[in-house]
């Protein structure tokens, strides 16, 4: 699909593409936004931030105003997210969750399960108020993507942070020491409602939008999604290996291609039952507040291309260099933002030599 903003669009992609293979054409693959003018759709508090988030007449414009503000620079592509990213594991919303916004950028889902007995089914449901209001976003949306832009999925995280949602991530703290028979079945279902409504996002993008595209910007033609489980840091990884790599690894047998979210330190002891699933594609490392910055990972970064898994890792502008000097290239992808499209060019400019 030729991009308007983004002559360069089918060259990306096959950037993306052979890295998804493990390949390096001529350069390794970067994402590089930067800003071009400043947005005419101000993020100032509205009176109604749910109508804010969710109308697509207010929503859409606002989208496609940042797509036409922003350089897309390297393998970054002209992306929106009608249903917000800030609409966090809105998967738990679809499931029967009161949903509510903080803020113009954060939403929270509420608890329901006070005790198992009576825990709600957690099965796909078309007739769900958050997931009707995504679908039109998503349909207003993809109507007007053709040779514009691509259109992401919702943030349907993860089974485990779900279930940590649906029962407070407390309750299920509890529920995993004295209470943890329902936890399997229940992660279960909440998998297969996962994949149900990921289907059915698929299907009203693709109908006009070819590819797969989610929050971290990794475009595919075939199936892709992330995977996720940040609840992960609290557990043991006895607990984790148990209860929520089962419902991970069925994922990757779901969809095509999978990059799951390692975010924080507390989350590397789970690195090596990752890195053994068979089929998921790759690792994406995010350091989280107040850790070192990416440059520090090295070790890390290296430990993850070793063992033969793809790397996606944002970093800063000034780190490009020395990563690509102390890391292999074959299966990296880095992700960085710049003050402007000159810099932005300069940056690109040396990847490519520093790719040599």
């Amino acid at each position: 699909m030729e991009l308007e903003c983004k002559p360069d669009a089918e060259e990306a992609k096959e950037r993306v593409d052979a890295w998804w293979r493990g390949q390096v054409l001529d350069r390794v693959p970067i994402k590089v936004v930067a800003p071009l003018m400043p947005s005419s759709h101000s993020e100032s508090a509205p009176e109604d931030p749910m109508r804010w988030r969710t109308d697509p007449e207010l929503v859409i414009p606002r989208l496609e105003a940042y797509v036409d503000a922003t350089f897309w620079g390297g393998e970054a592509l002209p992306l929106v997210f009608p249903a917000a990213i800030g609409m966090v594991a809105i998967l738990a919303a679809y499931l029967g969750c009161p949903y509510r916004f903080l803020d113009t950028q954060t939403a929270w889902a509420e608890p329901i399960i006070d005790d198992w007995e009576s825990a709600p089914a957690l099965e796909f449901n078309p007739a769900n108020k958050w997931w009707q209001t995504s679908g039109e976003l998503l349909k207003a949306a993809a109507e007007r993507a053709p040779g514009r832009y691509y259109v992401g999925l919702p943030d349907l995280n993860g089974p485990g942070e779900i279930l940590a949602r649906l029962r407070s991530t407390e309750g299920l703290l509890f529920d995993l020491m004295d209470n943890p028979g329902p936890l399997r079945p229940a992660l279960d279902r909440i998998n297969f409602a996962w994949f149900r409504y990921y289907e059915a996002c698929v299907g009203i993008i693709h109908q006009h939008v070819e590819g797969s595209i989610y929050w971290m910007g990794i475009w595919s033609l075939i199936p892709s999604i992330d995977l996720q489980c940040d609840f992960s840091c609290m557990i043991s990884t006895e607990m984790f290996d148990e209860l929520f790599l089962p419902p991970l690894r069925e994922q990757t047998a779901w969809v095509d291609r999978t990059i799951y979210h390692l975010d924080g330190p507390a989350a590397i002891r789970h690195l090596d039952s990752l890195l053994a699933l068979p089929k998921l594609a790759g690792i994406q490392w995010v350091p989280g507040a107040g850790a070192p910055p990416m440059r520090e990972w090295v070790d890390l970064c290296r430990r993850i291309l070793e063992a033969g898994k793809l790397l996606y890792i944002t970093c800063a502008p000034d780190e490009v260099q020395f990563l690509l000097s102390q890391l292999p290239h074959e299966g990296l992808l880095l992700d960085t933002h710049c003050r402007s499209r000159e810099s932005a060019e300069v940056l690109l400019k040396n990847v490519a030599l520093w790719s040599g």
